[in-house]
């Protein structure tokens, strides 16, 4: 597995069922994948920030019949020059994938320092989630244009239930 990871394999990644690790590992657009996974659309379901936070979105992304399957925290790290600075605020603030609505905007993206590790809950203030462990990826988006994204997405227990783990 030499070369998937920057650092060595994180303690408990091979024990994960097969299609997990692919979730995790992939680099493609996540909302594609669970589709592909579940064969349901997937919804994006925005958490409300207070009207004073700027540059952080925070989403679960779910499906029809399984729920919740993703919690999703992006942070502005880079806007491009006006006028398309207000493209990346819009969407941040909708309901669409963050990442496919980027790339219909700006053209290919570039994603760097990918990273897959364990995050002990609780994850955030917003998430609903307060125990155990979840598995996470984080990376850098960037557009040709300048806009540069740092996404964090926490693979929640009933994800880990439908990519074939033994228990919700």
């Amino acid at each position: 597995m030499d070369g998937i990871f920057p650092g060595p394999i994180p303690p408990g990644f091979l024990e994960l069922p097969g299609p997990f690790r692919i979730l995790l590992g992939q680099d493609g657009t996540l909302t594609r994948s669970l589709s592909l996974l579940t064969g349901e659309p997937v919804m994006v379901e925005p958490i409300r920030l207070p009207e004073t936070v700027k540059g952080l979105r925070k989403v679960y992304l779910r499906v029809p019949t399984a729920g919740r399957l993703v919690f999703a925290r992006t942070q502005v790290l880079s806007l491009p020059p006006p006028p398309e600075d207000l493209q990346v605020d819009a969407l941040m603030k909708g309901e669409a994938a963050i990442g496919q609505s980027m790339e219909a905007r700006f053209g290919a993206l570039r994603k760097e320092g990918y990273s897959i590790y364990p995050s002990r809950g609780p994850i955030d203030p917003d998430a609903e989630e307060r125990e155990g462990i979840l598995w996470t990826r984080s990376y850098r988006m960037i557009s040709s244009s300048g806009a540069a994204l740092l996404i964090e997405e926490f693979f929640l227990p009933s994800l880990f239930f439908l990519a074939g783990g033994a228990s919700r």
